[in-house]
């Protein structure tokens, strides 16, 4: 059931349930190392992000809201990774790279993957209307999303689904979906998924792609031979 922008939501993040530092440790657990962790632009960000949200919505004060905020624009200003503050997400969120990411008022759940250059945020259902419903997307627990991929609007991804590199997601992805292209569309299913089930992700990719070019005909086989390689991009970094 998609969620308006800004509307409180239940699941794990940590204003409606387990602690801040919680969330903390697990968002460090997801790194290869506490070292590497540490050293990571996506956990400085995640963690400022995680401070913002904690004031706005438990600590119910601007004032002691304004340091946070502040913290977060430096580390927006560093990373290029803007997290708004009212965006819920559940703990153990991993951000391998830095880079341009922006995740809008959305509810992700646990052991959430963003790579560089995405986009999550809100789309209007109507533009002529004054009244209009901004709608954001939801995602279950461990979602991949990969390098430059957008999902916009008030589509639902399911636990272990994964976008794959430069896809456009307008509609929903059952759990353990792997969608591609624009705009993104099913392409294979993930089994006894997992957050470290990189390689089978780009596998499921790398087997859907013939019977993708078949149905492009001559000249959807020649233009796929032009475009760039999602497998080999979604199977990269972390």
């Amino acid at each position: 059931m998609p969620i308006k922008d800004g509307e409180p939501v239940p699941g794990a993040c940590v204003c409606e349930a387990g602690g801040l530092w919680a969330a903390f440790r697990a968002d460090l657990g997801r790194y290869e190392s506490r070292r590497a962790g540490l050293l990571s632009q996506g956990l400085w960000a995640t963690t400022a992000y995680r401070l913002s949200h904690y004031a706005r919505y438990r600590l119910h004060s601007r004032l002691l809201g304004v340091l946070p905020y502040i913290f977060q624009r430096v580390i927006v200003a560093l990373t290029g990774i803007d997290i708004i503050a009212h965006a819920h997400i559940g703990p153990g969120l991993y951000i391998p790279h830095g880079g341009y990411i922006v995740v809008g008022g959305i509810r992700a759940g646990r052991n959430c993957n963003f790579y560089q250059g995405v986009t999550l945020g809100n789309s209007a259902t109507t533009f002529d209307s004054p009244d209009f419903e901004s709608l954001v997307p939801t995602l279950g627990d461990g979602v991949w999303v990969f390098p430059g991929a957008v999902i916009a609007g008030g589509v639902t991804l399911g636990d272990d689904a994964a976008v794959s590199a430069n896809s456009l997601v307008v509609r929903d992805v059952p759990p353990g979906g792997v969608v591609m292209g624009v705009p993104a569309r099913l392409i294979s299913r993930r089994s006894g998924s997992r957050p470290a089930d990189e390689r089978e992700i780009a596998d499921g990719e790398r087997s859907a792609a013939p019977a993708v070019e078949a149905d492009a005909g001559p000249v959807g086989r020649d233009s796929h031979r032009l475009e760039p390689s999602h497998h080999s991009v979604a199977g990269s970094g972390g």
